[in-house]
């Protein structure tokens, strides 16, 4: 339907009609303007910037991202500041430093550390290689390895010790410390003793023959002393030992007697022998032990 102008109001009408036909005019150009762009919007939508109904629901269904002509422009330029911050302070994928770049490694900071294959280095900024690792743990194991012998051992030669307390009247065991196995020994009442060799000395050679023996120099007073004797004559003979305590008598006939008497630091020590039915006796001495 086209736009229709309105009468306009006349002298004969009743009323102001100049005043009245002023509005009326405006309205009638206004509606003649609007007509005007509808059929130009129906003619050329996109060029009066109006979709149609059939871009508009296009539009609507269209499930890609649409960016506004300012957002397209602030994308680009934030895309050119990181290209242009890229090609001027980020390095490519595939690059290269100069050790001098890197900085050393602390027990503060890290970085780059030099090997080391030392095992006895104090060194905190280096670090140690395979080799050096199984280097310690080697001598740990062998150090670990002959503790264990050394506690096997000890724990021997505790036992010994003690057997050897307790064989001599004291009182211990393998598990009192070394301590306690020294306080034991100390408790131990100790008897001193001397050896020696009288080398043959030999009596004359008589029926009742006496070999006077003697020993001086001595740290104690011997309370027994054994001394290795040879009887001999052409009917018996005896070799063995006589003792400060008694005398002997053998089945062979071979008879001695002892007198004995003990001084500080040695002794005196007589013997006398007879063989029966033998005129021609000797005796002679040999090994001798006194114990205090």
């Amino acid at each position: 339907m086209s736009i229709q102008q309105p009468r306009r109001f006349v002298t004969t009408d009743q009323g102001h009609a100049d005043v009245l036909n002023v509005p009326i005019d405006t309205l009638y150009t206004n509606d003649q303007g609007l007509a005007e762009q509808i059929e130009s919007i129906k003619k050329d939508p996109a060029g009066n910037g109006v979709a149609s109904k059939e871009a508009l629901e296009s539009h609507a269904s269209n499930t890609d991202l649409h960016v506004t002509a300012a957002k397209q422009a602030a994308w680009s330029a934030a895309e050119a500041n990181a290209k242009k911050y890229t090609e001027q302070y980020a390095a490519p994928k595939q690059h290269s430093h100069p050790a001098s770049d890197l900085p050393s490694a602390s027990t503060q900071a890290r970085g780059i550390v030099q090997l080391n294959t030392s095992t006895g280095s104090t060194a905190t900024d280096q670090a140690a290689t395979p080799s050096a690792v199984k280097a310690a743990n080697d001598r740990a194991n062998e150090a670990y390895s002959r503790a264990d012998q050394a506690f096997t051992q000890a724990s021997d030669l505790k036992l010994k010790v003690a057997n050897a307390i307790t064989g001599k009247g004291g009182n211990a065991n393998s598990g009192m410390t070394g301590d306690q196995l020294a306080a034991a020994i100390s408790g131990l009442s100790s008897k001193k003793s001397a050896s020696g060799n009288f080398n043959g000395q030999v009596s004359v050679t008589s029926t009742n023959p006496t070999i006077s023996l003697a020993i001086s120099g001595l740290s104690f007073t011997p309370s027994i002393v054994l001394v290795n004797i040879a009887i001999s004559s052409s009917t018996s003979d005896y070799n063995g030992y006589i003792s400060n305590l008694a005398g002997i008598r053998t089945y062979r006939g071979a008879d001695a007697s002892v007198s004995y008497s003990g001084i500080a630091g040695g002794f005196n020590f007589n013997i006398s022998a007879t063989v029966y039915m033998s005129n021609n006796v000797k005796t002679q001495a040999y090994q001798w032990y006194a114990f205090e």
